[in-house]
C-alpha cells in the first residue's frame, strides 16, 4: 500500500454509544471522502455483522436485475427464502430487492462482489441447488438468531463473521505492531468462512474441499499454528503437516514462517510423506530407498520375462495392475491378490489367470529386495503395521495436517491413521481437491478408517485467479466426473472467483519457431514494462520440452530459473522466469502462466496414450492429463498463455 506523500484521510465510524471506534479506510483526502460518499456502515438486523455496503454499486446492479430487459419470466431462483433466512445468512437487507431478481448463474455472478464476506458462500450454496437446511449446516448457521441492537457495535464486533473483516485492538502496542508486521504476514489472510474452519475443535477428523486458488493450504497452515498454540501446547507436542511433494513441503515451511513464532515453528514438523517414511525406518534402524518410475522401468522389463504369453497381456497392463491392485490392497501374497478387488480395472481374469499374473509380481517385488528398494506404498503399509503394533504413543504427534489430500493413496491414509493414532478431537485437518488430482490415486477416507460424516466443508471462493480464468480452466473438466475423497463426487457448481481479469489468450503457430519467438516478444514486452520476470513462469508437461525452451530463452539473453523437486522458489532471482513441469508447478502462483507445446500428441502425452492396457486405463490417463492442465493454468493470478504448433490438442477446443 504505497501512497505518495500527500494529506492522508481516515474514513472513520464513532458509534453514538460506548468508545468504540472503527477504523475503515485510509487514502488520499478526495479518494477517501469518494470512498466514504459511496458506503454506509451498518449493523445487519438479523446476523448481527457489521457490514460496510457499497450503495450506489448495489443500487445499479438492483436496477440492471430489474430492467425490463432483464424480467424473468420464470420466478426467482430464491422465492420460497426468506427474508429473515437470507439475512441470517449474512444477506444486507439493502442487497434483498436485487437477490429477488436472481434467476441464472450470470444473475448471482453480478451481486457477489457486492456481497460481506460470509454471505458470498451462502449465496453460491443456494445458486448451485444446496437446500436451506444444508446451507445452515455447511456455515454453521444453525443456531436460532437472538435479538440484535442494531446500534450496539461493541456486541457486533464480538461475533465470528465481523471478525472476518474487522480486528478487535485494545491496546495502541497491538495496533503498532500490526502496522509494522511484512507484507508477507498479510498475504495469508482468512475469509471468515476460512476462519470457522481452524479455530475450533472438531471431534473428530475433517475433510476440506476447496477449488484451485480458495486457499486450502492457507487453511492447513492455520490451523496447525492455532493446534500448536492452543490445545496441544506441551513442549513435546508435535503437530505433523504432511503434504505430497517436497518442494511443495519446502513452500510450506517458508510460508509459516510469516505467520508462526519461532517457538510454534519448532513444534511443527513439515515433510513430504516419502520423506518421513525413510526417516522413520532409519529410526527403526532399517535402511530402505524409495524408488521413481525411472529406476524401475529395468526392472519391470527383467520381471516381463518371466510372464506367460498365453495371456497375451503386456508390460503396461501389469505395471498398472501392480498400482491399482496389488499396491493399494496391500497384497503380500497369491492369497491377497485372489481376493481383492480389481473394480475399474477393465480386463477380467479367472482365478487361473490371477495365479499366473501374480508370477510376475513376485519376480518384480524380488528384484525391487536385491536393489533394497521399496516403493512408497509397500513401504507406507509397512511403517503402519509397525506403528500400529508399537501403539502411536511412541509418536510425539498429536495432530496430523494434511494437503494435497487428493494425491495421497489409500497406503498413504492408512499410515496417517496410525501415525495419529485412535480418533480424537482434533485428530486429522485433511484439505485436498480432486479436480488436481494429478498421480491417479482415487481414495475412500472410510475405507482408511477415517471417519469424516458431519465433519465435511468446502471453500467455495477464489482468492487467486480471475474469473476468466476460472472459466477457462473449469471448462477443461466439463464432461468428467470428479470424487470428493470419501466416495461421492464433488463439483465445480458452486466455485467462482470476485476478481476479473482479461481472458486466457490461445494461439496456433505453424512451427515450434514461430512459437519460439512469440514468446520471447512477449517476455521483452513485459521486461519493457519493468514487470519483474519471477512473476513469470513457463510450464511444460515434460522436462525434455522445457529444455527445448530454455535452451532458446538462453540464446535470447532471458535469465531462466528452473523450478526443482526439494527447493522452495524464494522469489530472490527477480531477473529470472521461472520454468517449470506441470507436475511440479502444482501448489505455486505466478501472475502470468505460458502454457507453451499444448499439441494434440503432447497432451494428452501420446506416447503413454499407447500404452494403456485397455481403454478403462486410457480413459483414467486421459483425466489425469487434463487435471495437469487444470493445475497448470489455475496457477496464474493475472493471465493465461497458451500456445501450440501445428495441431492443437484436444483439450483446449
Amino acid at each position: 500500500m504505497g501512497f505518495t506523500p500527500c494529506c492522508l484521510t481516515r474514513t472513520d465510524v464513532k458509534p453514538d454509544q460506548g468508545d468504540i471506534y472503527l477504523l475503515l479506510w485510509v487514502d488520499n483526502h478526495d479518494d477517501a471522502y469518494a470512498w466514504a460518499c459511496r458506503r454506509t456502515c451498518l449493523i445487519n438486523q438479523v446476523s448481527g455483522a457489521i457490514q460496510i455496503i457499497d450503495v450506489k454499486e448495489v443500487q445499479a446492479t438492483t436496477e440492471k436485475l430489474s430492467s425490463p430487459q432483464a424480467t424473468p419470466t420464470v420466478p426467482g431462483r430464491f422465492i420460497e427464502i426468506s427474508d429473515q433466512d437470507l439475512m441470517a445468512l449474512g444477506i444486507p437487507e439493502i442487497l434483498l430487492p436485487a437477490i429477488r431478481q436472481v434467476v441464472s448463474d450470470t444473475d448471482v455472478e453480478a451481486i457477489l462482489p457486492h456481497l460481506p464476506p460470509e454471505a458470498s458462500d451462502a449465496l453460491l450454496m443456494l445458486g448451485a441447488g444446496y437446500e436451506l437446511a444444508e446451507v445452515k449446516k455447511q456455515l454453521d448457521k444453525t443456531k436460532s438468531t437472538q435479538p440484535i441492537d442494531t446500534q450496539d457495535f461493541a456486541a457486533a464486533l464480538g461475533r465470528d463473521d465481523t471478525l472476518g473483516q474487522f480486528m478487535l485492538l485494545t491496546e495502541d502496542d497491538a495496533l503498532q505492531q500490526m502496522l509494522a508486521a511484512p507484507l508477507e504476514k498479510w498475504r495469508v489472510f482468512l475469509h471468515p468462512s476460512q476462519r470457522k474452519l481452524i479455530n475450533r475443535n472438531w471431534n473428530g477428523p475433517i475433510r476440506v474441499l476447496g477449488g484451485a486458488g480458495t486457499g486450502k493450504t492457507v487453511v492447513a497452515m492455520h490451523r496447525a499454528r492455532w493446534l500448536a498454540e492452543e490445545c496441544f501446547t506441551e513442549p513435546t507436542d508435535r503437530i505433523l503437516f504432511t503434504t505430497f511433494t517436497r518442494n511443495l513441503a519446502e513452500d510450506i515451511k517458508l510460508n509459516l514462517r510469516s505467520i508462526c513464532s519461532s517457538e510454534t515453528l519448532q513444534r511443527i514438523e513439515v515433510i513430504n510423506l516419502d520423506r518421513w517414511v525413510v526417516q522413520f525406518f532409519k529410526q527403526e534402524e532399517m535402511e530402505i530407498k524409495i524408488p521413481y518410475s525411472n529406476d524401475l522401468e529395468s526392472l519391470w522389463e527383467q520381471a516381463y520375462t518371466v510372464a506367460p504369453m498365453e495371456l497375451g497381456l503386456f508390460l503396461n497392463f501389469y505395471q498398472d495392475e501392480w498400482q491399482n491392485v496389488v499396491l493399494k490392497y496391500g497384497c503380500q501374497s497369491l492369497k491377497d491378490y485372489l481376493q481383492a478387488r480389481r473394480t475399474g480395472q477393465g480386463k477380467r481374469l479367472s482365478r487361473p489367470q490371477k495365479q499366473k499374473v501374480w508370477e510376475v509380481f513376485e519376480e518384480y517385488r524380488s528384484l525391487l529386495r536385491e536393489k533394497g528398494y521399496w516403493e512408497a506404498d509397500e513401504a507406507m503399509q509397512k511403517a503402519a503395521q509397525l506403528i500400529q503394533n508399537q501403539g502411536s504413543d511412541l509418536l510425539p504427534y498429536r495432530a496430523v495436517i494434511v494437503d494435497e489430500a487428493q494425491d495421497m493413496s489409500q497406503s498413504a491414509f492408512q499410515l496417517i491413521r496410525a501415525i495419529a493414532g485412535a480418533e480424537h478431537e482434533n485428530d486429522l485437518f485433511i484439505v485436498g481437491d480432486a479436480h488436481q488430482r494429478i498421480y491417479g490415486k482415487t481414495i475412500t477416507l472410510s475405507q482408511c478408517q477415517i471417519n469424516i460424516v458431519g465433519r465435511s466443508r468446502k471453500l467455495r471462493l477464489n482468492y487467486r485467479t480471475t474469473d476468466e480464468i476460472r472459466q477457462w480452466s473449469a471448462a477443461i473438466l466439463r464432461d468428467t466426473t470428479v470424487d470428493d475423497l470419501d466416495g461421492g463426487q464433488d463439483s465445480l457448481a458452486d466455485y467462482r472467483s470476485l476478481l476479473h481479469g482479461e481472458n486466457p489468450i490461445v494461439q496456433g503457430f505453424g512451427s515450434q519457431q514461430e512459437e519460439f519467438q512469440a514468446i520471447g516478444d512477449r517476455l521483452a514486452n513485459f521486461q519493457s514494462q519493468n514487470q519483474p520476470l519471477s512473476s513469470i513462469c513457463l510450464v511444460f508437461r515434460t522436462h525434455k520440452i522445457l529444455d527445448t525452451y530454455q535452451q532458446y530463452l538462453k540464446s535470447k539473453d532471458f535469465k531462466t530459473k528452473v523450478i526443482e523437486a526439494d527447493k522452495a522458489d524464494n522469489n530472490q532471482q527477480a531477473d529470472h522466469v521461472r520454468l517449470a513441469t506441470m507436475h511440479r508447478v502444482k501448489g505455486l502462483q505466478f501472475d502470468y502462466i505460458f502454457l507453451p507445446s499444448l499439441n494434440y500428441n503432447i497432451l494428452p502425452l501420446q506416447s503413454v496414450v499407447e500404452k494403456c492396457a485397455d481403454e478403462s486405463n486410457q480413459n483414467r490417463f486421459i483425466q489425469g492429463e487434463k487435471c495437469l492442465l487444470y493445475v497448470a493454468a489455475t496457477r496464474a493470478k493475472k493471465q493465461v498463455f497458451a500456445s501450440y504448433f501445428g495441431k492443437a490438442s484436444d483439450l483446449i477446443q
